[in-house]
């Protein structure tokens, strides 16, 4: 899988039902391991790891440089527009509970 020479990016494992998103992302795939931990690195997904590792870093330096100085840490997930709505109106319902709109 991994050899000095060639060490490959995404998972034979992960599965991208639409062809539109496999081109899009150059077939990149990262999905949890066995522990579990989205966050974990995965041994036969080697690139794939340190590209989730190296966004997270950067991402991490922008919310800092933006004034979020006590961030120690930070995730960043791929998520489809559906997803992303529903977890944005469930935060808002927990943040405010008793809204009417």
């Amino acid at each position: 899988n991994n050899f000095p020479g060639n060490v490959g990016v995404g998972e034979r494992e992960s599965r991208i039902a639409s062809s539109l998103v496999a081109r899009r992302h150059y077939g990149l795939g990262h999905g949890v391991g066995r522990s579990g931990d989205v966050t974990a690195v995965q041994p036969k997904a080697a690139g794939s790891s340190l590209i989730v590792q190296l966004t997270n870093r950067f991402l991490l330096d922008v919310i800092r440089t933006t004034g979020v100085r006590s961030a120690t840490a930070c995730l960043l997930l791929p998520v489809a527009t559906g997803m992303s709505l529903v977890l944005t109106l469930l935060t808002l319902r927990a943040r405010r509970p008793s809204a009417k709109y």
